[in-house]
Parts: C-alpha cells; sequence; structure tokens
C-alpha cells in the first residue's frame, strides 16, 4: 500500500441515524486533524447536513435509504417485523455502487456501522473494515450471559415462562441470528466471497472492532474481548448547536428540570406518550423531538415545556435534574457525561441492556415498555427526583466518562491497526 494510499479513509455513514453519523463525524476529526484524508460516503438520509457542517466530503450513492426503508429496517431492529433487511437485488445494488466508488477513492480502511453492504464491499476489495459498536452487539456479551430477553419481544405466552429461561435462551439466540445472511450470502456468492454464518459476529463485525462502553458498566471484563477489539469509552457528538434562549427560561423556572430525548430512532407515539404524560406535571420540560416528529405534533405546551428538533444535548444534560429516554447510545451518554439521573424505557434488546447497565449502576431506571404511560413516568420520576443516591452514584459515573476521550482512543486504534496492516 502507497503512503498516499495509507493516509486515505472512508466513514461510510448510515445517515438516517443521528447517533452514528455523529459518532462518526468525531472519530474522523481527530484523524483529519492527523493529515488523514477523510470521505463520507451515504447512501442518503436526514443527518447528511451534519457531515458537510463538520466540512467534510460527502458522496451520496444510489440506491438511496427512503424513509419508508429506514422505517422498515428500524421496524427490524425493534422487533416488528421479521422480514430480512434486504432482498437479493436490492442489496446487489448497493454492494455495486459501494465497490464502484471506493475503487475510486482506494481507502486504506472502510468505517462502517449500519450500513450492512459494507460487509460485502469492503471486503470484495480486500480492505479492512473498522466498526465502534455498542458492547451488547458483541457475540461475547451473550456468551457471558448478559444479554436479557427483550421486552419489546414479550407476549401473553412469554410472561408464563420465567426470566431466567428466557434471558438463557436469548443469550443463545442472538449470536446464532441467521435473519437476513440468505441475501448477504447469495451476493457473496455472486463476488466469491465466503459465506457468512450469523449477522452478529458475522454481517455485522469487523477487523477492528471499538466499543463506546465503560468496561465497569457493561459487565464483560476487556480479557474476554475478542482479538483487535477494544473497548475506547463513551463516544458522542459535541455539536456546535445554538442554544435556544427558551431553554434558559424554562430551566430558570422553580422545580426540577427534566430533558425529554428519544434520539432518532424511537418510534412517535413513545414520545408523544411521555411528553403527554409530562405536559400535566408541575416539571420544567425541554424536549428534543430530532426526526421523529414535528414539534408542533405534540400540539400547544404549556408555559413549563418548550420543545425543538435538535439541542446541544450535553450542555442541556447538564442544566437537567433527570433525563427521559429510550436508551439509545448517544441520549444516555451525554446524560452520563453531565451526571444526570435517566429515566428510559427500551425498544430492543441493545437499548434494554444500555438502560440495565445504568440501572445496575444505581444511576437510572428502566420502565418496563408494557408499564410506559402516564402514572408510572411520573412516579419513577418522584422516586428518583427525591432519592439523592441516584444523583451521587450519576456523578461517579461521570467522573469515569469524562476520563475518556473516545474520539481521540478511536484514533489510534485505527491508526495503530492500519500500521499492522499495510
Amino acid at each position: 500500500m502507497t503512503e498516499a494510499a495509507n493516509n486515505r479513509l472512508v466513514f461510510f455513514a448510515y445517515a438516517s441515524n443521528l447517533a452514528e453519523v455523529t459518532r462518526g463525524i468525531e472519530i474522523a476529526r481527530v484523524l483529519r486533524d492527523r493529515g488523514k484524508e477523510i470521505q463520507f460516503f451515504t447512501h442518503g438520509g436526514p443527518y447528511e447536513e451534519f457531515i458537510l457542517d463538520a466540512g467534510f466530503k460527502l458522496h451520496t450513492l444510489e440506491p438511496l435509504i427512503t424513509p419508508e426503508k429506514h422505517e422498515f429496517l428500524i421496524g427490524i431492529e425493534q422487533g416488528r417485523t421479521f422480514r430480512p433487511p434486504f432482498k437479493t437485488d436490492e442489496l446487489s445494488a448497493h454492494v455495486a455502487s459501494e465497490v464502484a466508488a471506493l475503487k475510486q477513492f482506494k481507502p486504506a480502511a472502510v468505517y462502517f456501522g449500519m450500513n450492512f453492504p459494507c460487509a460485502i464491499s469492503a471486503r470484495v476489495l480486500g480492505i479492512p473494515l473498522v466498526i465502534v459498536m455498542p458492547t451488547p452487539g458483541l457475540p461475547e456479551f451473550c456468551h457471558h450471559g448478559l444479554a436479557s430477553f427483550p421486552e419489546s419481544h414479550e407476549n401473553i405466552l412469554t410472561r408464563l415462562i420465567p426470566q431466567q429461561w428466557k434471558d438463557r435462551f436469548f443469550n443463545w439466540f442472538l449470536p446464532r441470528v441467521r435473519l437476513g445472511v440468505g441475501s448477504f450470502n447469495a451476493v457473496a456468492r455472486q463476488y466469491k466471497l465466503p459465506p457468512f454464518k450469523t449477522i452478529f459476529g458475522g454481517v455485522f463485525s469487523g477487523d477492528l472492532i471499538m466499543l463506546a462502553d465503560l468496561p465497569e458498566l457493561t459487565g464483560l471484563p476487556t480479557k474476554a474481548l475478542p482479538p483487535d477489539c477494544h473497548y475506547i469509552g463513551p463516544l458522542f457528538a459535541n455539536l456546535q448547536l445554538p442554544m435556544p434562549e427558551e431553554v434558559n427560561r424554562i430551566f430558570s423556572r422553580p422545580g426540577p428540570n427534566v430533558f425529554l430525548a428519544m434520539g432518532s430512532s424511537a418510534q412517535p407515539h413513545m414520545l408523544k406518550t411521555a411528553a403527554t404524560a409530562l405536559c400535566e406535571s408541575n416539571y420544567n420540560i425541554v424536549i428534543a423531538t430530532t426526526s421523529i416528529l414535528d414539534p408542533k405534533e405534540l400540539g400547544p405546551l404549556p408555559e413549563n415545556m418548550y420543545a425543538t428538533r435538535y439541542l446541544p444535548a450535553p450542555q442541556v444534560n447538564e442544566m437537567a435534574d433527570i433525563a427521559v429516554t429510550h436508551g439509545g447510545q448517544g441520549t444516555l451518554q451525554t446524560a452520563c457525561w453531565a451526571g444526570t439521573p435517566v429515566i428510559g424505557v427500551a425498544l430492543q434488546a441493545e437499548q434494554q441492556a444500555n438502560l440495565d447497565m445504568l440501572a445496575r449502576a444505581g444511576m437510572g431506571v428502566r420502565v418496563p415498555i408494557k408499564d410506559f404511560n402516564k402514572t408510572r413516568l411520573l412516579l419513577e420520576l418522584d422516586t428518583v427526583l427525591n432519592d439523592d443516591t441516584y444523583q451521587q452514584n450519576a456523578l461517579h459515573i461521570k467522573k469515569m466518562t469524562r476520563k475518556t476521550d473516545s474520539a481521540v482512543a478511536a484514533a489510534d486504534h485505527i491508526q495503530t491497526f492500519l500500521g499492522k496492516s499495510v
């Protein structure tokens, strides 16, 4: 590999997910400052603007991920549908466009996340894959019995089964999931690549894996990680967004301050449920709706509430006494950085695991999805706000979080990895 080629990196962002885009931007900034040539690729999405605003070159490839396709993929993630993520001809088109673009740019490595076609396109050209992922997505997390049966999949029959049995089954089952592997293997055969055995540890894997978590919270020790897999600590964007004056006004009122944010992957009705419950409280409420819904869809808001699409989450969390979230890594990690206790409701297995980590650490409460209603939410808010233990534990996690510089750690691992692969 020439020195020039070793200096190039592709960040293939799934630009319909805010957390993934912003994580990639943070790492890319460090590498750019170190002289690396960075090119972002996407298949479209509402968060492309953040890439451009950060000053990176962006190349949008076809086929595009339409809003309807994104909703379908989120439905798979949340267990609302069990159809494969891509049909064979659809996946083949994605891979072909990616192979052509990668051939032209000739990067030393491809950073990817939820853009699964990269698992084929990069390997067609023998380009190493780099991935940042949540620890619950690692097969070893399940091998150590750390996953729990997702409550989003509960029904009348599963509620009759002891929790221990369900958890044991889920830890056995998840690393063996093959949903969608058929289309990936059909396309892999077109390029004479070896087949994928599973989704986790197969399609959803990389040559260099970085875990955006603290091992003290996950329960999975560093020594249990596979080769070329490293903890880098919480990784989220500190977007340079203006602080609306309305946030200062709301949070200057007497009483507890609540920050409601459910990332970009929650279902609109969940955000509305939380907002409606809080609307009838005496708390001071600030809401970030992101792309989930237009703030106008919440209707007229009382004097103690304010909603907008995007906010500088770390700073708003610092102003809040408690955060209400869906358990996504980005929203939780900004709360950890700020030392803000959380109340969460998980919509899928990874979010459930994320919230359970903080619940075990005494920093928050996870509300079962079947119990997520006005009465339960207000009860948990009252409980957490009136128990100083949650705040003390949150401040302890804040200290651990701020000891890490995850973007720098990720850049270091990438450069070390590239040095070994030359």
